[in-house]
């Protein structure tokens, strides 16, 4: 019998390249053995739009602005508004767009924002139709937007790396994480609230004093149908545990779930199944749109509190007032994400063709960074370096195509061992005698995965940390293991696959082998220039390769 392959990618820091979320089959059979392109395509006869009345009313103010066909009715608009609040600087951003200013709008998030399962990426997902009615609605306005989303990668990523995927200075931030940050089903202490949170406050401190709108996506056997139901028998509430992060800063939210439940399960009506918004868990063409329409629902009530109640003093003092304290001890420097190290070589060359996002901050950075001195520094780096001191039983393979290349360090056997070696010198920025925090992000996946041991064994010192490739959900998702070493030039950390293998099939089939097939490709490559973010203005999509 072949060995059950094991697949870790590795580097200092924040390694890994890839990591797709699979197509969901059974979906498919589940859903009748529909064609998941024709279940979940855009549903242009379920629109609406304002009533003339309402248009003439406001129009020498703000007609343009109402001018979007909404396909999910207005009350359940309404319930999508998770969060509203004051909206101070989601006020001042409006207000902005309506005096004609230059206003910058960016997402960051996974696969679902990024477009996976759209028809046409850069177009029918959900930021794109939104950044369209922007443009439109307020054409006086110099407006340009980026979508920055990496697909599967959580939260903790972007606190490392938020200025690759975000301009700056910048108005208006969406996060979108439900997804991709997992499941903690702890009330107190969630670590998903903590990571969020850190999140938070990293946007909210970028320059330009963003507004921040989190959208919630649930993944389809999240929102579900009731118990028993057989198309899904279970229903997990995953996106009000960050709620609390919206009250606490004043953050929107915007929910998908919210906004369906009682369309998909309660009235079953046509055009709203879950089958007809999700594709797999990513929703299609019609769950885009409507994710649309919440944040176009979401400008629209701002513009129209503007008339009534216009932006003033009480507004500018809550949009330009310093953070509070965090809710959580360590969110205020992001926590475990305090201080990174990277090989002092690192910093002088340039990205190539395979790349990997090696962020340098001390803890002292991450504290000024949210007083407006940004001192996070995030390279995309090639991973063709010398950190790799010794390897026996890890091959560094691509096992996709040279025009999708799928890279990482695979092992195939137990006792397989890989040493990295790195400086984590950084007596001239600090206490030469702090620990330094060393990321090693690997694939998590539900099956032909293993577990690996991450140690210090020559020049620095740490705890012995285990990590176990394997979870039970159906999606592939990039973790991060967190190493604590003792500082020294020549730190050599080693990986070593140990004998207990978990894994649902056996054979020799690779796990990329069905993970691939829906030819989706997940990692960080938006940061190496492998992949594009996009962009648009009034100019029409543009692409960026300057990350």
């Amino acid at each position: 019998m072949k060995p059950l392959r094991v697949f870790l990618l590795l580097a200092p820091l924040l390694a890994p390249l890839l990591a797709p979320l699979p197509l969901s089959h059974a979906l498919t059979k589940e859903f009748g053995g529909q064609d998941p392109w024709v279940r979940t395509r855009a549903r242009p006869e379920l629109e609406w739009r304002w009533p003339h009345h309402v248009h003439t009313a406001v129009h020498n103010h703000i007609g343009p602005v109402l001018d979007h066909a909404f396909s999910l009715p207005r009350v359940h608009l309404q319930r999508g508004q998770a969060y509203v609040g004051a909206a101070s600087r989601l006020r001042r951003v409006v207000r902005r767009m309506m005096a004609g200013h230059e206003v910058r709008i960016g997402v960051i998030g996974g696969s679902v924002s990024w477009g996976t399962f759209v028809t046409q990426r850069g177009y029918n997902d959900w930021f794109s139709l939104f950044s369209n009615y922007l443009i439109k609605a307020f054409p006086a306005a110099n407006i340009t937007t980026r979508n920055g989303c990496v697909p599967a990668v959580p939260a903790t990523y972007f606190v490392l790396c938020l200025e690759l995927s975000v301009d700056t200075p910048v108005d208006l931030v969406f996060l979108e994480f439900t997804i991709n940050n997992g499941f903690d089903e702890r009330l107190a202490n969630n670590r998903n609230v903590l990571d969020m949170e850190r999140l938070v406050r990293r946007t909210l401190a970028l320059p330009g004093q963003p507004a921040v709108v989190l959208m919630q996506c649930p993944v389809q056997a999240q929102a579900g149908y009731p118990d028993g139901h057989p198309k899904n028998p279970t229903h997990e509430p995953w996106d009000p545990e960050s709620r609390a992060v919206s009250q606490y800063y004043d953050v929107q939210a915007l929910s998908l779930r919210t906004a369906l439940y009682d369309l998909a399960v309660r009235q079953a009506a046509e055009g709203f199944l879950w089958e007809q918004v999700f594709f797999d868990h990513h929703p299609g063409d019609h769950g885009h749109k409507i994710m649309a329409d919440l944040a176009v629902f979401m400008v629209q009530q701002a513009a129209m509190s503007l008339l009534h109640i216009p932006y003033g003093k009480e507004d500018a003092e809550m949009a330009e007032a310093p953070l509070p304290a965090p809710m959580y001890t360590g969110a205020a420097g992001s926590g475990s994400f305090t201080v990174a190290a990277v090989p002092a070589t690192l910093s002088s060359l340039r990205p190539s063709s395979s790349s990997l996002c090696l962020p340098d901050a001390t803890k002292q950075s991450i504290r000024r960074a949210e007083t407006k001195t940004q001192l996070i520094r995030c390279a995309a780096l090639s991973t063709n370096l010398s950190v790799i001191a010794s390897s026996e039983g890890f091959e560094y393979m691509n096992e996709g195509s040279a025009a999708k290349p799928k890279l990482g360090y695979v092992a195939t056997r137990p006792g397989a061992r890989l040493v990295m070696r790195l400086n984590t010198d950084r007596a001239a920025q600090g206490d030469p005698n702090g620990v330094v925090h060393v990321f090693v992000q690997h694939l998590k996946s539900y099956k032909h995965m293993g577990v690996a041991a991450l140690s210090c064994s020559s020049g620095c010192t740490c705890n012995r940390t285990e990590v176990d490739g394997h979870i039970n959900e159906r999606v592939s998702q990039l973790y991060m293991a967190l190493i604590e070493a003792s500082q020294h030039q020549a730190c050599e950390i080693t990986v070593e696959v140990a004998g207990l293998v978990v894994s649902e099939h056996t054979g020799s089939q690779g796990i990329f082998d069905n993970l691939f097939r829906s030819s989706q490709a997940f990692g960080v490559r938006e940061h190496t220039g492998e992949r594009l973010q996009t962009l648009r203005n009034k100019e029409g999509v543009q692409v960026d390769y300057t990350r």
